[in-house]
C-alpha cells in the first residue's frame, strides 16, 4: 500500500514540477501540452502568477514531495523529512492554485476556460490529496 502510495505521489508530483517548470521556461510550450492557459483567456495578473512567480517557486520547491516519494519507495531514511517539507510545499501550491480561482472568478476576473478552471481544481485537489498523504505517513513514520 505504501509503495502505492509512493507512485501515486511520485507520478503527481513530477506532473506538477514540469509542468510548472515548462510553463516557466517556454509557456507556449506548456500552453500546447494543457499544462498553461493562454494568456490571452486569463488575468493579465494571474497569467503572471502563474507563468512567472509561481512557475519559478515552484521550479524552485516543488521537485521535493516527488522526490520524498522516490525516497519512501526506495526505503531510504530521510524520506519522512522531505515528505512533510514537500507535503508543505504542495498544500501551499494546490491551495493557491484553487482559491486564486475562486476570489478571481468572484471578483469578475478572467480565469481561463470552463475546462481549464476545471483541471485547475481537479489537479488542485489530487496534489492536496497527494500532500496529505505524505504528511500522513511521515508522521506515522516519525512518531514510531
Amino acid at each position: 500500500m505504501v509503495t502505492t502510495i509512493g507512485l501515486i505521489v511520485l507520478a503527481l508530483g513530477l506532473v506538477a514540477w514540469l509542468g510548472q517548470t515548462l510553463a516557466f521556461i517556454a509557456p507556449s510550450m506548456a500552453v500546447k501540452l494543457g499544462v498553461l492557459e493562454q494568456e490571452t483567456e486569463i488575468d493579465p495578473t494571474l497569467y503572471i502568477m502563474e507563468a512567472k512567480v509561481e512557475g519559478l517557486v515552484d521550479i524552485l520547491l516543488a521537485w521535493t514531495l516527488p522526490a520524498a516519494a522516490l525516497l519512501m519507495i526506495l526505503d531510504h531514511p530521510l524520506w519522512p523529512y522531505l515528505g512533510l517539507f514537500g507535503g508543505g510545499v504542495f498544500l501551499y501550491f494546490a491551495s493557491l492554485i484553487t482559491f486564486s480561482r475562486v476570489f478571481l472568478k468572484r471578483a469578475g476576473k478572467r480565469i481561463g476556460s470552463r475546462s481549464s478552471e476545471r483541471a485547475a481544481y481537479l489537479f488542485g485537489g489530487l496534489w492536496a490529496l497527494a500532500a496529505i498523504a505524505m504528511i500522513g505517513l511521515a508522521a506515522v513514520h516519525l512518531s514510531g
